[in-house]
């Protein structure tokens, strides 16, 4: 028997929440109001499909470290850098275009001297170097149009910030460089769940310009593959090996890394079984997606390649034809049957 609409959506976003965004929120959910928890399982839904559907996935990247040079003469290498010394044009938050190595010296004056200044050294990163991209083959002007929207949404509060849009590359990609201290003289300090929300409001915009993005966790999409830092990529391109780094994982930090998405399998199983229950065509026969979309996971695959057990198919016993629900008994329990772990923050800004 079907169980009620309300129902469904509200377990929808409760486990919702705890897959796809940030720790503890899906707390607010039982809180919500019937109209606002139908956004909410709306704005889900579409989540999901997206996810189901493999959309690409938005990238934005912090690549300055705070332990590196902050002072004005890292920031002016890095705008020499960006605008390839004045040929590749800039743009700042108020629309101006910046081209030539004369304008650029004169942003660089600008922004040492004007407002709160930039030290020539300094202990703090004095500007954050932002990149933003998406795959090859994304049209590149519309990633360049989402970026300009994305900055003046984020930081058109008068903060600082230029950005210069790269086609050198496969992949489209947006350098953007914002000034840490704001009109009023506070410091921008992303953590974990600001990255997060920029991520989410880059994709928003590249939706709005036309292009299918997505902005989901690397530990939701069971990604387990390797990527090489950027330190590690400049040693590898002059022929020296890492001593530390390896393209291949170890057996054990392959097993570390399934034991890691016990969670999100957990997530994904409750999500299954809530939209299994729906009195909806489409949200059956979206159980059944999220059912192959697990065991088709690259940890899945690789956990089935050394003869581990899949968890998916133990875990939801009534994958059967779409329009089929399990027992009452399957899904009126809302809590998880393993500990939730939520992605740990690391270098803010990858994509992850």
């Amino acid at each position: 028997m079907p169980y009620p609409k309300t129902y469904v959506d509200a377990m929808l976003v409760n486990w919702g929440d705890r897959l796809f965004y940030a720790p503890l929120r899906h707390v607010s959910a039982p809180r919500l109001s019937r109209v606002r928890l139908g956004d909410a399982a709306a704005r889900m839904r579409e989540q999901l499909a997206r996810t189901l559907d493999g959309a690409p996935e938005a990238m934005v990247k912090i690549t300055n470290r705070a332990s590196g040079a902050q002072g004005m003469g890292a920031v002016r290498r890095h705008l020499r850098y960006i605008s390839r010394n004045g040929q590749v044009e800039l743009e700042d938050q108020d629309g101006q275009i910046i081209a030539g190595a004369a304008a650029l010296r004169d942003l660089a004056h600008v922004w040492q001297f004007g407002g709160w200044g930039i030290p020539e050294e300094s202990s703090h990163r004095e500007v954050f170097n932002v990149v933003l991209s998406m795959p090859a083959g994304t049209d590149r002007e519309a990633v360049r149009e989402a970026a300009r929207a994305f900055a003046a949404l984020e930081f058109g509060d008068g903060r600082s910030y230029v950005f210069a849009a790269h086609d050198d590359e496969a992949h489209p990609h947006v350098h953007l460089s914002i000034r840490s201290r704001g009109p009023e003289g506070r410091r921008l300090n992303p953590r974990y769940r600001d990255l997060q929300r920029w991520r989410e409001r880059f994709a928003e915009q590249l939706r709005a310009h036309g292009i299918e993005a997505n902005a989901t966790s690397r530990r939701t999409r069971g990604v387990t593959r390797r990527y090489p830092g950027q330190a590690v990529v400049h040693m590898l391109d002059c022929g020296e090996a890492p001593r530390y780094w390896r393209g291949c994982a170890s057996e054990t930090q392959r097993r570390v890394a399934y034991e890691a998405h016990r969670g999100v399998f957990v997530a994904w199983r409750e999500m299954a079984r809530t939209m299994a229950v729906s009195d909806a065509p489409a949200d059956r026969t979206m159980a059944v997606g999220i059912v192959e979309f697990v065991r088709s996971m690259p940890v899945q695959r690789e956990a089935h390649a050394r003869g581990q057990q899949q968890v998916v198919p133990r875990m939801l016993a009534h994958d059967r034809m779409p329009d089929a629900a399990p027992e009452p008994s399957q899904a009126d329990s809302g809590t998880p049957a393993g500990r939730h772990r939520e992605d740990a923050g690391t270098e803010p800004g990858v994509e992850r």
